[in-house]
């Protein structure tokens, strides 16, 4: 009975999104989420027993493409800066991700920015599926203890960061870049570069919060995935590469305007409840 509630709960979901233009092509895995809890096969099922921490995260984060609007007038826009240029100061005067946003502009043609504005794009952009694919392979493999323990650490990560996000609602530095201290409306909340192809017109396309900025999920998912490998004993290139990715992560984050460094400290800060959680649970 259960099986058929979820169901009839994800099918209700998918008609809300509909009836208020928000069903994309990223809601592909509803009609996926309700044939397997329909199916009769124990297969489909034992996947969902698995991921449903995970599944409930991502439809609670996802419905707030139809509510998350009425969070705008009260993001806060001035206090997160003044926190990062208290602590936070480039060689030049500037916060850091402001000194980077500038540099990019007056270096555009400059081999170091033509490189860097990718990569660091698509480091940031491996948000999306990195870790997502690391614990299928775990699942997949049926490593059952470091699969739960990653599992329960990002869940709970995950739903501090969004209780967060709708208790104290932040804007990303670019948004005061370009608009000073202007409060976000639905009629403006998009960056100027929106239609251009850019960055952040990619992620505002599929995103379904445009200001939680603080803590920074992107800088905390590889800063847990390091601290789990570590604690579990993984061989030590995994937790280097784990670590080396966190870093290019926090980096790319700030070059590319869209965290302070307070909102990846933020992050960080959220890990060791999430892992202890995780240890509590499963040992």
């Amino acid at each position: 009975m259960r099986y058929r509630i979820a169901a009839a709960a994800v099918a209700a979901y998918g008609v809300v999104l509909f009836v208020t233009g928000n069903l994309g092509w990223q809601h592909i895995a509803l009609p996926v989420f309700i044939w397997a809890c329909l199916a009769k096969r124990e297969e489909p099922r034992g996947f969902l027993k698995d991921w449903y921490p995970m599944l409930a995260f991502w439809l609670f984060y996802d419905s707030m493409r139809a509510w998350g609007w009425m969070l705008y007038p009260r993001v806060a826009v001035e206090q997160p800066f003044r926190w990062e240029e208290a602590l936070f100061l480039s060689p030049g005067g500037d916060i850091w991700p402001f000194y980077f946003a500038r540099w990019t502009a007056a270096s555009g043609s400059a081999l170091a920015a033509r490189l860097l504005q990718p990569g660091c794009s698509l480091v940031y952009l491996s948000y999306v599926f990195a870790v997502p694919v690391i614990m299928i392979v775990l699942w997949l493999r049926r490593s059952r203890i470091l699969f739960r323990r990653m599992l329960l650490a990002f869940t709970v990560l995950n739903f501090l960061g969004l209780a967060i996000y709708v208790i104290y609602p932040a804007a990303p530095p670019w948004w005061v870049y370009e608009n000073g201290f202007e409060q976000p409306t639905v009629e403006h909340s998009k960056p100027s570069e929106f239609k251009t192809g850019s960055t952040l017109s990619t992620l505002f396309q599929y995103s379904a919060n445009r200001f939680g900025a603080l803590p920074s999920l992107h800088g905390a998912h590889p800063f847990l995935l390091t601290l789990v490998l570590a604690l579990h004993g993984a061989r030590y290139r995994w937790i280097w590469t784990a670590g080396s990715y966190a870093a290019l992560m926090w980096f790319s984050c700030v070059f590319l305007n869209q965290h302070y460094i307070v909102d990846l400290l933020a992050g960080a800060a959220l890990t060791p409840f999430a892992v202890e959680f995780a240890r509590l649970k499963n040992g």
